[in-house]
């Protein structure tokens, strides 16, 4: 199916394609590192929960390691963009603009 012919209800200029990895964080002003559950990737962000409070304009470096065959590594810089609280309350889902991906 082309992409202009498919049915989703968000128009976007990428796809959020859903994940379900570990995404290695650390940020860039503390240095501290974390980890956190990766939920969905597009060409332009990420999104992520995490334990982690973190606020928007927060600076992270990220690195997703290859679990699958069709997957390689991706490292790259990261801005938070949103921060909301999960439905339970014991995370947040963070959502994140891709600001440079680093050449391997």
């Amino acid at each position: 199916m082309s992409l202009d012919k498919r049915s989703y209800e968000e128009k976007r200029s990428f796809i959020r394609v859903p994940v379900d990895c570990d995404v290695a964080l650390q940020h860039s002003a503390s240095g501290k590192r974390f980890t956190a559950a990766g939920k969905n990737l597009s060409a332009s962000g990420v999104l992520f929960h995490t334990e982690e409070p973190l606020a928007p304009g927060d600076q992270l470096e990220m690195h997703i390691e290859a679990s699958r065959a069709l997957m390689s590594v991706l490292d790259a810089t990261i801005e938070v963009i949103r921060v909301e609280s999960t439905a339970d309350g014991n995370l947040y889902a963070v959502g994140s603009a891709i600001r440079n991906i680093h050449q391997q």
